[in-house]
């Protein structure tokens, strides 16, 4: 995918983020060779969203993503709430689930282990803390393949 594609789908959904008082949480795009594409939105707000909220939202983006017409050939696209395992876009978004369990999926091994559960215990920037059942653990958030909150019922 584009950079720069990138980057104008999220300056586009953030514009609408705000216009509908909603947070943007993250975009995920995948376009494989001569397979239609899709285009997953997460939005939220600090209320919890509502499925109609969600519906509205994916009209609305729908007819200014088709004006917009920024995204080359045919996509489907989804819209959706981030969700209680969601998924981290940016180190920012950690900060407010502090004292709360995450799974962390690293790039690069760290002592031979790709893969951490624990309690988030500090942001800094782009560094986060992890409180494994043996240790802590320091991270850079622009390490990791994936990190999502682990959240038990």
């Amino acid at each position: 995918m584009d950079k720069n594609l990138q980057q104008s789908l999220e300056d586009l959904v953030k514009e609408q983020c705000a216009l509908h008082q909603l947070e943007y949480w993250g975009i995920e795009i995948s376009f494989g060779r001569g397979k239609k594409g899709l285009l997953r939105i997460y939005i939220d707000k600090e209320s919890g969203i509502t499925i109609d909220e969600l519906a509205k939202f994916s009209r609305e983006l729908e007819v200014v993503l088709d004006i917009e017409d920024i995204i080359p050939g045919s996509y489907t696209l989804e819209v959706s709430s981030p969700g209680l395992n969601r998924k981290f876009f940016h180190p920012n978004q950690l900060k407010r689930f502090i004292g709360q369990n995450i799974k962390v999926k690293l790039k690069e091994p760290i002592n031979k282990q790709k893969v951490f559960k624990g309690k988030l215990i500090q942001v800094e920037q782009n560094i986060f803390f992890l409180q494994t059942d043996r240790q802590e653990i320091k991270i850079d958030f622009f390490e990791t393949e994936k990190v999502n909150l682990e959240y038990k019922f």
